[in-house]
């Protein structure tokens, strides 16, 4: 059951010391392909409750359709030399697990090695199934952009219920989220490209609202078919990539605006911060109004620039320039 490059890899990173300490376990998935999970006799129990998660799963855009029969394999890692041994040392360290989607290869931490972690390796699982089952159904793992890549992944691996649509929210009024046609090609190595993931989610949940499971299958087969990315996209939801990218912006500002970010403490903060300021304005212009009207009042009491007769203050100045006569100095 164990392909020979694969064999040799396990043999030569040491996570096989003998072919008989390895122990493969098939299971099925929904469109009869095999899973093969290449485990040590310590990961037998993780293996079988993965093995479950992977014969139930498939995206919901590929059900039906018709991909190679070609087999997947998945390798609980042991330990963390062979995790980088398995992955060749390119999975940062917030990578709890890697697909090769060409060699139709999912690499997955052991779970014994993240059970501190506040994460599900049964998700984990789902979303790197997912990288390589669209590779299958677009040809290649580079026939869509990165962002639509690592989108559709998190999405139907059920990711989207653990977004925190005020965090979104905030990183899209302060700056904080990458331009996606800046994710067509990579994503941020630092800082943690969390933002770069929950932001390529939304906009392929954008684009299921559109048309649904059915409309991303229909984009899919065109992309199979040989059509570009953008092509597919026109030919599918009658929008050019250059379309999308403006629309979805739109459509971000009315789903994660002020809205949701008043929903949080530091929102309510700013706005109690921007009330006080506006009252403060308020108050200021209203003492200036009075200010004036006073100053009218005044000025209306002297009369007008003609009349010589004397008033308060002209006889308040006549009593100042006179004080030294009143004090038989003159």
């Amino acid at each position: 059951m164990v392909r020979p490059a694969l064999a040799a890899l396990l043999l030569a990173t040491g996570l096989l010391g003998a072919q008989e300490s390895f122990r493969p376990l098939v299971v099925r998935a929904p469109d009869g392909r095999p899973v093969v999970f290449h485990h040590v006799a310590g990961d037998s129990g993780a293996a079988v409750a993965l093995g479950r998660i992977a014969a139930g799963h498939l995206p919901a855009p590929l059900t039906g359709a018709a991909l190679t029969p070609d087999s997947i394999d998945v390798v609980l890692a042991p330990g963390e030399n062979a995790f980088r041994a398995l992955t060749g040392g390119r999975v940062p360290d917030w990578g709890l697990a890697v697909a090769f989607p060409d060699r139709r290869r999912v690499v997955l931490r052991s779970p014994r090695l993240t059970g501190s972690q506040d994460v599900d390796p049964g998700v984990v699982l789902r979303h790197e199934l997912n990288h390589v089952y669209l590779a299958l159904a677009t040809g290649g793992g580079d026939a869509v952009p990165r962002w639509f890549n690592e989108g559709f992944a998190a999405l139907y691996a059920g990711e989207w219920r653990w977004v925190d649509p005020v965090r979104l929210a905030w990183g899209r009024i302060t700056g904080g989220l990458t331009p996606l046609p800046a994710l067509e090609r990579s994503f941020p190595a630092t800082p943690a490209p969390a933002a770069a993931y929950v932001q390529s989610m939304a906009a392929v949940r954008n684009l299921q609202r559109r048309g649904g499971d059915r409309g991303v299958a229909q984009m899919l087969e065109r992309v199979r078919g040989g059509a570009t990315f953008d092509r597919a996209l026109r030919e599918t939801y009658g929008l050019s990539l250059s379309e999308f990218y403006v629309d979805w912006q739109q459509e971000m500002g009315r789903e994660f605006g002020w809205a949701v970010v008043l929903t949080d403490e530091r929102g309510l903060w700013i706005a109690a911060a921007v009330l006080v300021l506006f009252g403060w304005q308020v108050r200021r212009r209203a003492l200036r109004r009075e200010i004036e009207r006073r100053r009218a009042g005044e000025d209306a009491a002297l009369g007008p620039p003609g009349d010589h007769s004397l008033g308060v203050e002209d006889w308040e100045r006549t009593w100042e320039h006179e004080d030294d006569a009143w004090r038989g100095e003159e």
